[in-house]
């Protein structure tokens, strides 16, 4: 759907800085840490490229479907800067800190946990089931992409706070931009005549709250 969709560009940024699973870790500079913010949206963009296949499986044009998305950059930067300053002082400004590493499969976890309630609100999470799945695979591989990463291999990490907590401050960050019930049924369409089909019915019904 249009909300997984938006989850995955936001998890795949989340990932990049997010880093591998272990207990702690030093915290990143902010020196380190803001020209890797600055560089995110094309990495991000990279690994969408590598991982098309998860949305040409579903019937899609990947230039289509990306057209879609383009369309609401600006709305989707918003987001992920809003979201980023909801967090606080993320990155230190001298060495010497530790932060508690985060795990990319809880935050994913996280993620779609919340697509499921807003699916199951709008009525539609056992339509949109077959989709669903295709997005855990397109996510896995954002995963895998994103920690290929040289912000993630730097081996620091940020003073994130918890997962479900960070996936609520996204969310309302999202609705802040715009990404609204009309502006997501937009979207949902626009993928829809992208070549995703099984979104055609859905759209109507979704519903951001």
């Amino acid at each position: 759907t249009t909300i997984l969709t938006i989850q995955m560009y936001l998890i795949g940024l989340a990932l990049l800085v997010v880093g591998a699973a272990a207990q702690m870790q030093p915290q990143c500079l902010c020196s380190e840490f803001n020209p890797c913010f600055a560089g995110l949206s094309g990495a991000v963009q990279a690994c969408a490229e590598r991982c098309q296949s998860s949305l040409t499986e579903l019937g899609a044009s990947f230039a289509a479907a990306r057209q879609c998305i383009a369309a609401h950059q600006a709305q989707i930067q918003q987001t992920v800067t809003c979201a980023r300053n909801s967090f606080g002082n993320v990155c230190a400004n001298a060495p010497g800190q530790m932060v508690p590493r985060h795990f990319p499969e809880t935050f994913q976890l996280a993620a779609f946990r919340e697509v499921n309630q807003v699916l199951a609100r709008s009525g539609v999470l056992a339509q949109a089931a077959p989709l669903l799945s295709a997005g855990r695979k397109a996510v896995g591989c954002m995963m895998r992409c994103g920690q290929q990463n040289n912000c993630v291999k730097r081996g620091c990490g940020l003073a994130l706070p918890s997962d479900n907590v960070a996936i609520h401050n996204v969310k309302n960050c999202a609705m802040q931009a715009g990404f609204t019930t009309p502006t997501v049924r937009e979207m949902c369409n626009c993928l829809a005549n992208a070549g995703i089909r099984q979104l055609a019915p859905l759209c109507p019904r979704l519903v951001i709250s």
